[in-house]
């Protein structure tokens, strides 16, 4: 690293192994600004947005906080129908231009090759990853409610808000990016003074419609619940959750209908397959408990063992899927019978031993069943 630069305007060579540590924790930050659940604070998400306008020469505007995306879009709809759309979308580019791009433009430019890529891996993309899943499940989900509850009003409520709308927090990763590159690479740009209102909106609110005369901010949801690889899941209730009730099911990143979770005790397996989507007949499957589904899928077994914790390799045919696939049914100590998907692509042998020996990523001449599974 010696040839790394840091000057107020350029950062060049790659970054420090310590600058690469304060940019783990900063991006640790920018997810927990992703994920807020807090209440949304109209003391600090107002001046935001009168500085967003004001760094874009606009007039302020009247700022309004609904509870919901879902609200926001339905709010904005009403409003389109009196405002011309083609001027709510120059407002939107105006705002963006004069406070988030003109940034994002200068600081790509004063941290080229090494240092942009590495501060990018470990800021942006690192946030990114992190919260893909949950917030871009909770801008889809607001569009689909427009198409659900409202009809052909809901889809030019949806063409409308969705061609003038910011992601405010949910936005997080740039946003990560470029503060990082201003905080712990040091660069001091013009463009920063425009920029500290957006970033202000990013912390402090959550999605947002731009309209010459008026913006419409949502509130955070109260319930934002996700899995171990932080996709939106929740096995008893809904994934996320606003004040006013609205709310998104998924299982493992995969969006359900709320009765297939609410439900999922009593809820009829035929239900489950009628569904198009194979993601979701995949994931209404695995809710509902294989037990009860093959019941209703066909289905039969290739090899078996008479020790139920080595269990039954079976074979099963999902509806839409071209072909058959393998997978394992066994009992656990500890979560019960459970299956678990084999890719039988990768079978040497279509037996249990070798499908376990997959499973356990152990090749099959050297695996061998365990005394007691934990």
């Amino acid at each position: 690293m010696t040839n790394i630069i840091r000057t107020k305007t350029k950062a060049h060579g790659g970054i420090t192994a310590r600058e690469k540590e304060l940019m783990d924790e900063h991006a640790r930050l920018w997810i927990s600004r992703a994920m807020r659940t807090d209440p949304i604070e109209a003391d600090k998400i107002v001046p935001a947005i009168e500085g967003i306008y004001a760094a874009a020469g606009l007039k302020r505007p009247r700022i309004v906080i609904v509870p919901s995306p879902m609200v926001m879009a339905f709010a904005y709809g009403a409003s389109a129908a009196i405002w011309h759309a083609q001027k709510n979308k120059a407002t939107r580019q105006a705002t963006r231009q004069a406070t988030y791009q003109a940034t994002d433009q200068a600081t790509d430019q004063a941290t080229y090759q090494a240092t942009y890529q590495a501060t990018r891996q470990a800021t942006d993309q690192a946030t990114y990853q992190a919260t893909r899943q949950a917030t871009y499940q909770a801008e889809i989900g607001a569009v689909g409610a427009c198409y659900d509850l409202g009809g052909d009003l809901g889809i030019e409520c949806a063409k409308r808000w969705w061609s003038v709308y910011q992601g405010g927090n949910m936005w997080a990763g740039y946003d990560c990016y470029l503060t990082a590159c201003r905080d712990i690479l040091g660069l001091e740009l013009t463009s920063h003074a425009g920029y500290a209102a957006w970033e202000q909106a990013a912390t402090h609110g959550g999605f947002r419609v731009m309209h010459e005369e008026f913006c419409i901010v949502s509130d955070f949801p109260e319930v934002l619940r996700v899995d171990d690889q932080n996709r939106p899941h929740c096995e008893n209730g809904p994934s996320h959750r606003w004040s006013d009730g609205w709310s998104l099911y998924h299982w493992h990143g995969v969006r359900v209908p709320a009765e297939w979770i609410e439900n999922r005790k009593t809820i009829n397996p035929a239900e489950i397959l009628r569904a198009e989507n194979v993601e979701q007949r995949a994931a209404g499957c695995d809710i509902v408990g294989w037990a009860r589904m093959l019941d209703a899928l066909p289905h039969k077994i290739i090899n078996s063992h008479e020790d139920p914790q080595c269990g039954d390799l079976i074979e099963v045919t999902l509806p839409g899927l071209p072909e058959p696939e393998l997978y394992l049914k066994f009992e656990c100590p500890r979560n019960g019978q459970m299956m678990e998907a084999v890719n039988k692509r990768e079978l040497q042998k279509f037996d249990l031993k070798h499908a376990h020996a997959w499973h356990a990523n152990v090749p099959a001449r050297l695996f061998s069943y365990p005394q007691q599974r934990s």
